[in-house]
């Protein structure tokens, strides 16, 4: 049989090239699977949701939200709530959300999802999430004297050169009291109550922060109290709530950032977990879809109008049962969410533990309490015509919220039954 040379060299040629080829493709994929594994990343606290959180993000809302199976239209009438909205997450994603009532009355606009509600003090979750991102840069110490950070200077009557700690303003111990002369509804404010003579109605306070912490506690200031302002206590010593303590943490985050501080959330929180319609300011909110706050009288709800605080970070932030989802979500997955991480995941741990003796529930500004049994993390809100709850659970990484634009009464069993739904998922 005759052989051709030429023909047998250039198939010796072309498999030796297809087994470089072979050898080369085999050699790049086997490095990035090496890279992609060599430092796993784990974002919950149990197990990694990246996959699932990055379809989620990929789908948009191209996905339709089912709807929560329990009946919050019944509930209306129940917690004597104009409206209602709902969103359970688990597993690094929202499973349901649910509205019932209206947001506006009078412009007979229901409740949906999207709805923006003013979430009362579960906004301190993000001021401290704020301030805890520059704890994170070493901008300051958790048990640093804030007076270190200020233009002026603050002192406890009771104890005038003892420090005041950040950790002291985020576990309400630094013994600075709510002066209800200034502080809008600092417990609960039930239906019948008047907004507070220093609110502004119909816009944001124009009374800026600087302004405000400084006339509120520095002697001689515009707001100052000695007796009314302050504990008779030296910091550290005992517990008591305190709206102003977060004011005074907010501040900190305008000047240690170099940046007012509403615009530093929406820089570095609110648009990384694309919360783009959340805002702690009524000026250039989407007014059409905003909640009216409710007051109630004998003849049916009232609306109060909106309304703004000089207070604002302890209070005061618009957002919506699906946007806020994002923000909790990245907490149970020990800071990230939406392919961005907005605190290191031992942050979120620190954040989520004891942190004094004098409150075994106090985390860093989060707090944990038992509902039907398990025990969650998170926080709840309430002032004039508004009610938030936002609380997730470590063990079963389930997470529940719930708003409304009225003073709802004894919300526990409604709670615990969107807990028992989020079971079931």
């Amino acid at each position: 049989m005759n052989q051709n040379p030429q023909l047998i060299r250039t198939v010796i040629v072309l498999c030796i090239c297809l087994c470089i080829c072979c050898a080369l493709a085999i050699h790049s994929g086997s490095r990035a699977y090496a890279n992609e594994n060599a430092f796993p990343v784990r974002l919950k606290m149990k197990r990694s949701t990246t996959a699932a959180s990055k379809v989620q993000v990929a789908e948009g809302t191209a996905e339709q939200v089912p709807t929560c199976t329990t009946d919050l239209t019944r509930q209306l009438r129940t917690l004597d709530v104009p409206g209602l909205a709902a969103a359970i997450v688990k597993n690094g994603r929202i499973v349901c959300t649910a509205a019932a009532g209206m947001a506006n009355i009078e412009q007979r606009m229901p409740v949906t999802p999207d709805t923006l509600f003013m979430i009362a003090s579960v906004s301190k979750t993000v001021a401290a999430t704020a301030l805890m991102q520059l704890y994170e840069q070493e901008e300051f110490r958790l048990d640093d004297d804030i007076n270190e950070y200020l233009p002026f200077r603050i002192a406890i009557p009771a104890a005038p050169t003892a420090p005041i700690t950040f950790r002291q303003l985020l576990t309400h111990t630094a013994s600075i009291k709510d002066n209800t002369k200034y502080i809008n509804c600092p417990g609960s404010c039930p239906y019948g109550s008047a907004l507070g003579a220093f609110v502004t109605r119909g816009a944001d306070s124009p009374i800026s922060l600087a302004d405000f912490t400084k006339g509120y506690l520095t002697p001689g200031g515009a707001y100052y109290d000695r007796t009314g302002n302050f504990k008779p206590n030296p910091p550290g010593t005992a517990s008591e709530y305190s709206n102003m303590g977060i004011v005074v943490a907010g501040y900190l985050v305008e000047l240690i950032s170099d940046m007012p501080f509403d615009q530093y959330c929406r820089d570095h929180i609110f648009k990384p977990l694309g919360m783009d319609k959340t805002s702690w300011r009524l000026a250039g909110i989407d007014r059409s879809i905003l909640a009216m706050p409710y007051d109630k009288s004998s003849s049916g709800y009232v609306p109060y109008g909106q309304y703004g605080e000089p207070d604002y970070p302890d209070g005061m932030l618009r957002t919506s049962v699906k946007e806020l989802a994002s923000f909790l979500i990245a907490y149970m997955q020990g800071g990230r969410n939406n392919g961005r991480q907005i605190l290191k995941a031992t942050t979120v741990r620190d954040m989520l533990k004891r942190q004094t003796p004098l409150d075994p529930a106090q985390g860093l500004t989060w707090v944990s309490q038992s509902v039907d049994g398990r025990t969650v993390w998170g926080h709840d809100g309430a002032d004039n015509g508004a009610g938030a709850n936002m609380w997730f659970d470590p063990m079963s990484d389930e997470g529940v919220i719930l708003m409304t634009n009225g003073i709802w009464n004894a919300d526990s069993a409604l709670l615990a039954a969107l807990f028992e739904e989020a079971d079931g998922y």
